[in-house]
Formats: structure tokens, C-alpha cells, sequence
């Protein structure tokens, strides 16, 4: 039974979440971040720059930065809206129940070892209190992952007095899991890995990443963030709650955000032993943070297999024509599983964006052992033959 979260509670979980937290993202690991308004901050710096060039601002045709589904949502999701406005004057009460149910349904998990949350960023929070911060037994301790990855629940970690151990990717630019078994000693704390992984959109074979787990998990938590786990076809997909459901410490997070599109709506969840996704109600908002609006549109679009094949399609289709545009233009790239693409570049980071926004197109950069890379974010054909077009011009 999901523990009853009263008012001094989800108050108290306030607190521990913002006491302190520097919103900044800037090298890995090193400050809190919150996504949206790092996305934001992003944006903004390059209007600040143009401004400072005595320039206007141009108008953006492709936001391709944010790994957003420019697909948009389900048309179901779009009726359960509708249809929730009058209700939106109510707290959730039993939606959230439902959704769990259907979750737990189609992962073979039971209800209880299913958390929802408005999004997965503030399940990467609060797993980061109860890892490393206040509520750990010990604080920091060691977080054993690997070098180029999602730095939002490492960088909280960090703050909370974490160490952070990054084992080097493969030469495939995937994680290294063999080495990273290598490195576990009495002082890791967890292993932190994410699959697909954002930025390079690789992906662990599914056998190897559940022998992985289950090998690990007798000795220390696993942790898979599956953010973008909806970009591979079922059959494709490792079966981690499988693990869960047969008593191994293992958990995941997951979002709506990417293929369901609801990133401005923020609805995402947790899969976990029972006893820590309780133990966890003391950390998070959780059950009580999605709308009743955005729980409604959950359901509907969890269920509307069609429209996900759609934008698995369309996400497709957008990357072999960027993948053809980027072989044409003698650039290599690194194959992605995701709604992205990480490929290196030959200017600098902050160049290649000021270029690239200067003609209506926003995507974003990062450096990996000293080389610019561009992670662009797959938009509709259109959008990606538009930035085609302006990468063309410009490099």
C-alpha cells in the first residue's frame, strides 16, 4: 500500500528538495540544474548574445535542442484534456491510482512497485536525497556510472557530498560494463546508468544490461534512467522490471515526456522494489504533483499504441534523412537509439549554436575528451531538412 503522505510531509519534502539547490548547469556534475530552466537559460544566452551585436533576435523555425516530440500529443490525450477541464478544479485522487495500474498491467510489476511524479527530473532529485543527502544512512558516498552521460541525477548527487566515478565509454560510445563492474568497492553506494543514453543515443544489448543487473544488484542498488526506453520497439527493450518484479534491487525512472510529448505537461514514474518506492514518498511531491488534467491525458496516451508506432516512425524517418545529409557532408556520427543525434564538429560550441540560431535553427553543444560535438534533436522531416540546409551553409 502506497504510504499516506500528509501536509507537514509534502512540505518537508519541499524543503529538503530546495534548501540550497543552485539552479546553474554548467560543468558535469557540479550544481543542481533544473532542465526546463536550463533549456530556457540556454535560449536566452544566445538572445543576450545577438542583442550584444546590436542584432534582433530571429525568429526560431526549428527548436531541435530540447529533445521534444514535435509530433505533439496523442489525439486521444488531446480529447482526455478536454474532457478533464471541469475537473481541474479537483486534486487527483484516483487517476493516479489508474495509471499505475495500467503500468504496472503491461511491465508484470505490482501497483505498489510503481511511483508517478510531474516528470522524471524530480524522481532524479529526490533518489539523489535518499541516496547521498540527508535521509542516506551515510551521506555521498560513491556513484559508479560513466564519463558522457545524463548529469542531472549525478550533479544533484554531487551536491548532497557524492563522489562521482565515471568509467570512460567504449570506443562505441556506450558504458562500459565490464569495467564498470571492475570498479565497484565497499564504498559505491549505486550504480547509475542510463539507457538509451542522452547525449550519444546508444544503447546497452538487452542481455547484457539485465545479466548486468542482476550480477550488480546483489551487492549494491542498479539505477536505469529509461528516459527515452519508448524509442525502441517492446521486443527491443531489456526486461528490467522483470527483475524487479522477481525481488532484485533494482529501479527505473521513466518519462512522458519525450515519445508521449508531454514535456510541458510533466508526467513521468518510477519502477522499484516496494519498500524504497515508500521510502521514497518521504522525498518526492510524487503522487500528488501530476494534475488531474495531465493524469487523465496519461492514460489515454499510454494506451494509444498507434500514435507511439506513428512517432517512432516519423523519428525514424527524420534521422535517416539527418544521418544521409551528415554522410554527404563527410561527417561521422554516432548512431542513435533516441530522438537525438551526437556528432562531432569541426568549430567551436558557442560558434556553431550563434551560427546555426542566427538562421532560425536551435539545437545545442557539449565537448567530450576536448572535441565539440552538436546533439541534435530529431525533429519532423521538415525541420531536419531546414537544418540541413543551414549546417550546409555554415560549415
Amino acid at each position: 500500500m502506497d504510504q499516506p503522505v500528509s501536509r507537514r510531509n509534502w512540505l518537508r519534502a519541499g524543503a529538503l528538495l530546495t534548501a540550497g539547490l543552485t539552479v546553474n548547469r554548467s560543468s558535469f556534475g557540479s550544481n543542481l540544474w533544473n532542465p526546463v530552466t536550463a533549456n530556457a537559460q540556454h535560449e536566452q544566452r544566445l538572445v543576450n548574445e545577438f542583442a550584444r551585436l546590436g542584432l534582433a533576435a530571429p525568429q526560431i523555425k526549428a527548436r531541435i535542442a530540447f529533445n521534444e516530440n514535435p509530433h505533439g500529443l496523442s489525439p486521444k490525450a488531446k480529447e482526455a484534456i478536454v474532457k478533464a477541464v471541469d475537473s481541474g478544479n479537483r486534486y487527483a485522487m484516483f487517476e493516479g491510482q489508474e495509471l499505475k495500474k495500467l503500468i504496472a498491467a503491461r511491465e508484470g510489476v505490482k501497483p505498489e512497485q510503481v511511483m508517478l511524479s510531474a516528470g522524471s527530473s524530480e524522481l532524479l532529485t529526490a533518489m539523489a536525497v535518499y541516496f547521498t543527502g540527508s535521509a542516506a544512512k551515510g551521506k555521498g558516498g560513491t556513484i559508479l556510472t560513466s564519463q558522457f552521460t545524463y548529469d542531472d541525477f549525478l550533479g544533484c548527487s554531487k551536491k548532497f557530498g557524492a563522489k562521482i566515478e565515471a568509467v570512460p565509454l567504449t570506443k562505441e560510445y556506450r558504458y562500459d560494463l565490464a569495467t564498470m563492474k571492475a570498479k565497484i568497492t565497499p564504498e559505491t553506494k549505486l550504480v547509475y546508468i542510463c539507457n538509451p543514453n542522452n547525449p550519444t543515443g546508444t544503447v546497452l544489448p538487452a542481455s547484457e544490461l539485465v545479466a548486468f543487473c542482476k550480477e550488480v544488484s546483489a551487492k549494491i542498488p542498479v539505477f536505469v534512467d529509461e528516459a527515452y526506453i519508448d524509442f525502441l520497439k517492446p521486443e527491443d527493450r531489456p526486461a528490467l522490471p522483470k527483475l524487479v518484479a522477481e525481488g532484485h534491487n533494482v529501479f527505473l525512472t521513466r518519462t512522458f515526456s519525450k515519445i508521449h510529448g508531454f514535456a510541458g505537461l510533466r508526467l513521468g514514474y518510477a519502477i522499484g522494489p516496494e519498500k524504497f518506492l515508500d521510502e521514497l514518498q518521504d522525498y518526492s511531491r510524487g503522487e500528488w504533483n501530476p494534475s488531474v488534467t495531465t493524469l487523465k491525458a496519461g492514460i489515454a496516451s499510454y494506451q494509444d499504441d498507434e500514435w507511439q508506432n506513428f512517432c517512432r516512425t516519423e523519428n525514424d524517418k527524420a534521422r535517416e534523412l539527418l544521418y544521409k545529409g551528415l554522410k554527404d557532408k563527410g561527417y561521422e556520427y554516432v548512431p542513435s537509439y533516441a530522438n537525438f543525434v551526437l556528432f562531432p564538429i569541426r568549430m567551436k560550441t558557442k560558434q556553431f549554436e550563434k551560427e546555426m540560431f542566427g538562421n532560425g535553427v536551435l539545437t545545442s553543444t557539449r565537448e567530450y575528451n576536448a572535441q565539440p560535438y552538436c546533439r541534435v534533436s530529431i525533429g519532423t522531416v521538415d525541420e531536419m531538412a531546414l537544418f540541413l540546409d543551414v549546417f550546409n551553409k555554415i560549415v
